[in-house]
Parts: structure tokens; sequence; C-alpha cells
């Protein structure tokens, strides 16, 4: 028999079930899948599903967002600007969690035809479990040493359509790594990994409502004019298989998980001849989500009806109630020149388990719009011109507060976009 030190039950309890957004997480295997890494999502509250972003994380929760995403980006990458510590006030140094990010989008358009956009894009997210002593049952002294960790490769394809109401829907497949044991029993096979595959469902609406009315004035130069769109969107995350370690008879099911949200958003909007920017942009927004696996006294389990699983679209989501299994995520943005933003959120689910957000972004697209503006016009291709317009620097963070293990939580990242 082979014992692990007293540290790794402590790691690998804390950070897959008692931190994660459901009380009830502990019942499926790799659990880790429903820890948000979009650092903007985190500062309103981890809504990922129908709030607006140019994250290309945002594809984690919802792969639609390619669709819409690639309807302005042409290529976009993020990345943790550091490994960001995973329950900090355990001082546990390795234990942490990173992410990167990357997608490229297609804009096709015609005088007669729609716009219509292909987004596709790739993530690895990557949780550090640390390196831990293996000891025999005769005594203390080591055996061996063993990294543990979980890992997710996420392949993501995201269509867009704007027929004036803008439609989204996406679909990512996931690799799915967990080395939580280091080898097999004396009377099982060897092995150091569980290995399966998931997949993603997503789809998002976006009702320009404002656009929708005025359409006559849409394109109306050197004016303020007031924008307020209304988005709505659902996701199916982990559908697929079980996931086993030794025995695939004792495999364990994956956290199917329903999600459905709403955002609003609205501001003012400046277009002149040499500039098209949005002065100041107000959202908020709210989430619903079910962990749809139940668990039987006897140990067995099943998964809720689809497509929605238990979620109460009045209660959960409108009033933004959390009960039963049901969490709610609520989340507030504001945006000013599209040079810094500021967010705030919560998060309230079962097993009493609650936290507030909040988080920022810097991003250079409001002065470079200015500066590309303001440059002389110029015959022909001009690069310095070409990368002030197109080009975006943006850095985000983001951090979890209250009375809950994740208390003290952090998030910074770098985002760099070329946008069409």
């Amino acid at each position: 028999m082979i014992i692990l030190s007293r540290s790794f039950t402590f790691a690998l309890f804390f950070s897959l079930m008692v931190t994660l957004s459901y009380g009830q997480a502990g019942s499926s295997a790799v659990p880790f899948l429903l820890i948000s890494t979009s650092v903007e999502a985190n500062g309103m509250g981890g809504i990922m599903t129908a709030a607006n972003s140019s994250s290309p994380t945002s594809m984690m929760f919802n792969p639609a967002h390619l669709g819409i995403s690639s309807q302005t980006d042409f290529f976009s990458t993020e990345t943790f600007s550091h490994k960001s510590q995973w329950l900090p006030q355990f001082g546990l140094s390795d234990l942490w969690i990173n992410n990167y990010s990357m997608m490229y989008g297609v804009r096709f358009s015609g005088e007669k035809s729609p716009n219509i956009s292909v987004g596709f894009g790739y993530s690895r997210v990557f949780l550090n479990l640390g390196r831990f002593i293996v000891t025999g049952e005769m005594g203390p002294e080591p055996l061996a040493t063993f990294d543990g960790y979980e890992t997710s490769d996420n392949f993501c394809v995201g269509v867009g359509i704007d027929l004036g109401v803008t439609l989204a829907f996406g679909s990512t497949i996931k690799k799915i790594t967990s080395q939580l044991s280091p080898i097999g029993t004396a009377q099982e096979q060897p092995t150091s990994s569980a290995n399966e595959w998931a997949s993603d469902l997503g789809l998002i609406v976006k009702f320009p409502v404002v656009s929708l009315i005025t359409k006559e004035y849409e394109h109306t130069i050197n004016a303020l004019t007031p924008f307020f769109d209304i988005t709505t969107a659902y996701a199916l995350n982990n559908v697929g298989g079980r996931v086993s370690y030794l025995n695939a008879a004792q495999a364990d099911p994956l956290p199917r998980t329903a999600r459905l949200g709403w955002a609003a958003e609205t501001g003012l909007h400046y277009r002149s001849e040499q500039i098209d920017i949005p002065l100041i942009n107000v959202t908020i927004a709210r989430e619903a989500e079910n962990l749809l696996l139940k668990r039987d006294n006897n140990g067995s389990w099943n998964y809720d009806g689809l497509p929605l699983g238990n979620i109460d679209i009045y209660n959960n989501l409108i009033a933004s109630k959390a009960n039963g299994y049901i969490s709610v995520r609520r989340g507030f943005s504001v945006n000013v020149f599209e040079t810094a933003a500021f967010r705030q959120g919560s998060f309230e689910g079962d097993g009493n388990l609650s936290y507030q957000t909040s988080g920022f972004s810097i991003s250079t697209r409001g002065i470079s719009k200015v500066i590309s503006a303001s440059l002389p016009a110029a015959t022909g291709f001009n690069p310095i011109e070409f990368f002030f317009m197109h080009l975006e620097i943006r850095y985000s963070h983001s951090e979890y507060t209250g009375k809950s293990p994740l208390n003290g939580t952090s998030f910074d990242n770098l985002i760099f976009t070329f946008h069409h």
C-alpha cells in the first residue's frame, strides 16, 4: 500500500470540492472544470454566458461568444500575467491555476447579404496541485514524489450572423487530463492519469433595441446616439462520458452544467467621419446555473432533465434568487471611452457558499482611436495608422472577497487583439 502525504489530501479536498461554486461539486469527477478562468468575467461574479466580452477566454463557458467576437475581432490572445494562487489564505504555494486562450475570426459580408462571421479558438487550463511525497505503510521514509495536476485543452468554433438581431452559436471539444494517483494498487495495473473527452454547446441572441427602432439614424455623422442592447444566452457544459482512474466500474460522471443568462447594455456612442467610439457603456447581467448531476444515497447517479434542469426563469434568472441546487451570479460593469472598465459582482450558491467580486481593465483602444483619427490622411497603406486603428492591448485584474474559502483569490491577465 502507498500513502500520500497529508498535504495532498488537504489540497485535493479544498481545491476540488469546498472552493468550487457548487456545494455538490464533489459528487462529480474533475470539478475543476467549473472554475472560471476569465479575469474579466470574474470581476462580474463569474458571469460568462451572456455578458458581452471581447476576451477570448469568454468561450470557455459559452463557445457562442466566438460568433460574437469574430464579428469585430480578427485575432486575439489572452494569458495570465502570472499564475493565480488558488486558495491563498491556506498558504499552499504550489496550488495554482493558469490559463491561455486565443481566437481567430473571419468575417464575410456583402451589400445584400447578412454579416456572417466564424471564430476558431483554443484554450488551455492548468490546475497545479503540487509535488507530494509518497511513503510506505512501514514508515515515513519517502519512496517517491508525485506531481498532481489537472488540465483541459479546449478546441472551439463559433458562428455569428448579424440580421439586425445577432444570432451566435458555438461548440467546444475538450480533452481532459486528471493526474491524481501516482500508481495503482497491488491488485490493479499502474496508472498515472485519467483521460476523457467532453463537449460544450452555446447559444446567444443579441437584440440592439435602439438600433432596430431608429435604423435610419444608425450611421448619423457627428452625433451622440444612445444604444441599448439586450442579450440572452444558454450554455450546456461538460457533456461526455465518465472519468476512471483505476477501475472502469468505479468511474465517476462529468460535472454537466446548464447555464442561462441575460445582459442589458446601454450607453452613449459618438460617430464622426474620423472616429467611431462608445463614450460610456454600462452593463448589468444575471446568470443562473444548475449542476445537472444528482446522486442517490446508494451511490447511483443520473443527470437531470435538459435543457434547463431545475432552473426557474422567474425566480432564479429574473428575481436573481438562489435556491436548492441553483446558483446565481450577478454582475455590473462600467466602461469609459473604451479605456477604463470597472466591475463588481457576486455569487450565491447552494451549501451557503457566497462571495463578492470586483475588477478593472485598462485598455489602449480608446486612445488609439483618437490618435488614428488625428493622423494626417495618407495615400496607400499607412502601417502606423493601421496599428493604432486595429491593435488593442488590455490589462485586467479581478479578485474574490467575502467569507468563503475563495477569499483573496485574484487573477491578472494581458490581452492582445487585432480588430477587423
